[in-house]
């Protein structure tokens, strides 16, 4: 089993890759079948797996809804402001 990985950086983009489930199929199995032999990511790929699974249980609470209307309500405000404001810094005859 290798203990160095030459692609490190390559394959931990993969492993984030393929824990999000954006990979392909064959990526994916082509990582998996690769990986029994480097230790690197190996290690690589289960910290990741367990990253993934520990935000997930901790990020289960939902925002109070108040407090979601006054963000929504204050990104409205914002968004009208801006609108009106980019006619009177932009020139128009440009």
């Amino acid at each position: 089993m290798k203990k160095h990985c030459e692609h490190q950086g390559d394959c931990m983009q993969l492993i984030q890759r393929i824990i999000d489930k954006e990979a392909t199929a064959e990526e994916e199995q082509l990582f998996l079948n690769k990986k029994e032999q480097c230790l690197p990511c190996q290690e690589g790929y289960q910290l990741e797996q367990s990253l993934k699974k520990a935000i997930k249980e901790k990020c289960r609470s939902k925002c109070p809804d108040e407090l979601f209307k006054s963000i929504k309500a204050k990104l409205f405000i914002l968004l009208a402001i801006i609108s009106i404001l980019i006619p009177l810094f932009c020139d128009q005859n440009k």
